[in-house]
């Protein structure tokens, strides 16, 4: 189904369509508030094994489980911006700078797999993801580069924000599934990514 999205022009549509229930799903059945779970997969025996290993994967690098190339890490990044999000080009990292520019603030290769997935995760549950053209702005007739994932700080005055270009998405998002379907995670899923 991705090259008919690439012919007709709604690759970012149909990524995110494809991103929603790849992430949420198995993040929202395997959540735990206080140690216990809050949407805990039906059949329990056959899940252990994969809540298990999501609980490892998730303290792992993100960049060494699904980047593996440090020659990648550019087309992903990882800041935080100030409270002001309602214009992308006005976006500014700690160090002033706007987080697409050359000398930009980029922690994606110090971020878990935890906090990349969840930074997804919420942005994409709370239609907080901005489509992107190369300079990094929102600009009608251009085409979109990049994709940002907009989610709250966690207490702190900053949203945590994920730049990825879309092709690179795309990649992640085949990897992600690839990953899913070592514990018999429905197959229909990597399919459509």
């Amino acid at each position: 189904m991705h090259p008919i999205a690439q012919e007709q022009d709604l690759t970012s549509s149909f990524t995110l369509m494809v991103a929603m229930p790849l992430l949420m799903i198995p993040l929202e059945r395997t959540a735990t508030y206080r140690g216990e779970p809050t949407n805990a997969i039906s059949d329990v025996d056959t899940a252990q094994p994969f809540v298990r290993a999501l609980r490892k994967l998730k303290r792992s690098l993100f960049w060494e489980v699904f980047l593996r190339d440090p020659e990648l890490l550019h087309r992903w990044r990882f800041t935080e911006i100030a409270r002001r999000i309602d214009h992308p080009s006005q976006w500014r990292d700690s160090l002033d700078r706007h987080p697409m520019r050359p000398g930009a603030r980029n922690d994606i290769k110090e971020q878990n797999v935890d906090n990349v997935l969840m930074t997804l995760r919420h942005a994409l549950a709370h239609g907080n993801v901005v489509y992107l053209n190369e300079a990094g702005d929102e600009a009608p007739g251009r085409p979109v580069t990049h994709m940002a994932f907009v989610a709250d700080g966690r207490g702190t005055d900053a949203y945590r924000v994920v730049i990825v270009e879309e092709v690179a998405f795309v990649e992640f998002l085949k990897a992600w599934a690839d990953w899913l379907a070592g514990y018999n995670i429905d197959s229909t899923l990597r399919r459509a990514a």
